[in-house]
């Protein structure tokens, strides 16, 4: 009996993958000298934000800032992001 090589035991893994497993939200925060949303500028698009609330006032996050290009004014996630950066900083030995 042979044994399967390094190759088919990846694609053995990709094929076992469940197609229905998706990011059910993420932080779309850009980091930067403004932390910027990068998710769109409508609702429909901000609400995949695991930090997106919905305003009261207009069809989009309560965080986008839309008069300073889309500033996340959301203070969470600006944290999560910064301190991401600084995590693969660290990495990379910078």
């Amino acid at each position: 009996m042979t044994t399967p090589s390094q190759d088919e035991k990846i694609n053995q893994f990709k094929d076992n993958q469940q197609p229905c497993v998706k990011l059910l939200s993420a932080n779309y925060c850009t980091p930067g000298i403004m932390s910027r949303c990068s998710a769109g500028t409508v609702w429909h698009e901000q609400k995949k934000c695991k930090f997106a609330s919905k305003s009261t006032v207009s069809n989009r996050c309560m965080h986008y800032i839309v008069s300073i290009d889309g500033h996340c004014d959301c203070v969470k996630a600006q944290r999560e992001m910064s301190a991401l950066d600084q995590v693969e900083k660290d990495q990379q030995g910078i």
